[in-house]
């Protein structure tokens, strides 16, 4: 087992909400575990480029503790394409390419809920 093996979509499916999710406005799906370096595209299941998220971070180191502050393992995808428009119902894929570790390609499903103008 490697690296990549530990890295995950959550949740997956998406059924219109997660637990990560902080209004009924927004849509959060996190890529979690990922290594510091890496780079994450995402592609619809013919192949079209939906988004990409370079992740380059390391270790900073809080001047007054001298602690190291620790890497957020994950990111957070808003079900938006590179454009802001929100992606469809679908399968996705989610591909990991991290130098050194080699690449992985997750297989994801979500299901988007219908927008409801009474919260407004």
């Amino acid at each position: 087992e490697t690296a990549l093996d530990e890295v995950n979509v959550v949740p997956n499916p998406y059924y219109g909400y997660s637990y990560y999710e902080r209004s009924q406005f927004t849509n959060i799906v996190k890529i979690s575990n990922l290594p510091a370096k890496c780079t994450v595209t995402i592609y619809s299941l013919d192949g079209k480029f939906i988004r990409k998220f370079d992740r380059d971070e390391a270790p900073s180191v809080d001047v007054e503790t001298g602690l190291t502050r620790q890497i957020t393992p994950d990111i957070e995808w808003d079900l938006k394409n590179a454009s802001g428009i929100p992606v469809a119902s679908g399968v996705y894929l989610i591909h990991i390419d991290a130098p050194g570790l080699g690449e992985r390609v997750i297989k994801w499903f979500g299901m988007n809920r219908q927008f409801d103008p009474s919260g407004l």
